[in-house]
């Protein structure tokens, strides 16, 4: 009863067809669309959080932390949080209510923008259903966008529980390990990366120059800031 149903179409969140970009971000976002609180707007129910009680290293969510954060649903509405994070173990998106108690979102989310107020740093993520994947099991799934252009590079984070032996117990410690799987979205269609050197081969009409731009910035495909500087890099290739 506390879901407010959003009437307000919101201009640019889709993708347009000239620029192929999973989530627009420009500065006019929104423009003219209604604001709502995510606390009264968004369904939820309470989290206990028993799960992960056993839990001594690693975490379920994206960031630990609470985030400011703007919540799109399936219907162009809107919604403004103070506190929200994102579970990708089960792909839940947590938030405090106006009581201050955790929920999970059970309204249907597509879209998040999450703000760290600490650094002003941004992170984009886009519910795997908006990218039409190749596998139905990837449609529930949170992919964190690095690049948002017309070649988009997703970022999958695989949250997996890996239980070892309590010395003394008769219980069981769990580790939270997780695991990047790169992904490119381009012409309406999510690919897998499978390794750095099928990120080149799939950028293949630009391979000479990017060859050349991973020697001169001596990068090796170790790190999620690797990928995006390439895709980055063959985006600003294609439109010069």
């Amino acid at each position: 009863m506390y879901r407010i149903l959003a009437t307000v179409i919101l201009a640019g969140l889709l993708t347009s067809s000239k620029a192929q970009r999973v989530i627009d971000v420009n500065s006019t976002d929104g423009a003219g669309a209604t604001d709502y609180s995510a606390s009264s707007a968004v369904m939820g129910q309470l989290y206990t959080g028993l799960k992960f009680v056993r839990v001594t290293a690693g975490t379920p969510f994206f960031k630990e932390q609470f985030m400011k954060a703007v919540l799109f649903d399936d219907g162009g509405g809107r919604y403004r949080c103070n506190a929200v994070r994102i579970n990708l173990l089960d792909n839940e998106i947590n938030f405090l209510g106006a009581d201050g108690r955790e929920n999970v979102a059970t309204s249907p989310v597509r879209r998040i923008i999450l703000t760290d107020s600490t650094n002003g740093a941004n992170y984009y993520f886009i519910w795997g259903l908006e990218l039409t994947p190749p596998d139905k099991s990837l449609e529930k799934v949170w992919f964190q966008v690095l690049v948002n252009d017309e070649t988009t590079l997703c970022r999958q984070i695989k949250k997996k529980i890996h239980e070892t032996p309590s010395y003394g117990t008769a219980t069981t410690d769990q580790d939270i390990l997780s695991i990047d799987a790169y992904w490119l979205h381009r012409n309406g269609k999510l690919t897998a990366v499978r390794n750095w050197d099928d990120l080149l081969n799939q950028l293949q009409d630009q391979k000479p120059m990017l060859t050349q731009y991973i020697h001169d910035h001596h990068l090796k495909g170790k790190s999620a800031d690797d990928f995006t500087q390439v895709v980055t890099a063959y985006n600003a290739a294609k439109r010069s």
